[in-house]
This record gives C-alpha cells, structure tokens and sequence, in this order.
C-alpha cells in the first residue's frame, strides 16, 4: 500500500493500483509517507492489533493516542490479502475501530495515520 500527502492542504491520497505517476497538488509534488514501525515518540502510535473470531480490534497506541482537533487519527486502513478495509475517526472520537475479517487467515497490515506526527504501521497473522 502505498499513501501520498500534501504538506500544504495534509491531504492524505492512497494509490490503489498500477505505478503512482508522480503526484501533484497545488503545484507541489506530494510526498509518500512512509510507515514508522517503532515508537519513538511520547505520544504511542502503533496500533495494538488482536483478532478474535475473525473480528480485528485496533487501538491506536499502548497509551490511547490523543483524540483533539490538533492532533489526532484521522484514519486506520486495514489489508488482508486482496481485503482492504478503511475506518475515517473524527478528532473528537478514540482512535480505536473494529473490522470484520469473515474466514480471512493470513497476514494483516494496519495503517493509521497521525496528522502530526505520519504514517504508523503493524502487523498481525489472523
């Protein structure tokens, strides 16, 4: 998966298929974001994932993440195979969400996005 922002506007795009050709938003190239995987940071933002009869909790950070008009999750993407999964979470709402795996088994990529600090990724086998 592959997500696009402009640091002007912080619009947020994902490339859903093919090569991305070199993306443009106010006469600016937007920037990938790449996924940190490690905190580092005292705010927590790596989602903490479990799976329980094909369901997928995810809260965002060990800590729950902040939840303000300044700082917050503005989404969690969830892939699991050819499975892609989206949550939007408002600045007044927890970072937490829940998604509906069925009999899906097999690796499970979490995305969430901070608007302050990027991209966090985990994973999970269900």
């Amino acid at each position: 998966m592959k997500f696009y922002i402009c640091k002007k506007t912080q619009t947020v795009v994902e490339v859903i298929a093919g090569q991305p050709a070199p993306l443009m938003m106010d006469g600016q190239p937007m920037e990938e974001l790449v996924p940190n995987s490690t905190e580092a940071a005292v705010e927590k933002h790596m989602p903490v994932l479990s799976v329980e009869n094909g369901v997928l909790n995810v809260c965002v950070g060990e800590v729950e993440h902040p939840s303000i008009e300044k700082h917050w999750i503005p989404f969690v993407v969830v892939k699991a195979g050819d499975l892609v999964l989206r949550r939007s979470i408002k600045a007044t709402e927890k970072p937490v969400a829940e998604f509906e795996l069925g009999s899906y088994k097999g690796e499970v990529e979490v995305y969430a996005w901070c608007n302050l600090h990027g991209l966090w990724k985990a994973t999970i086998t269900a």
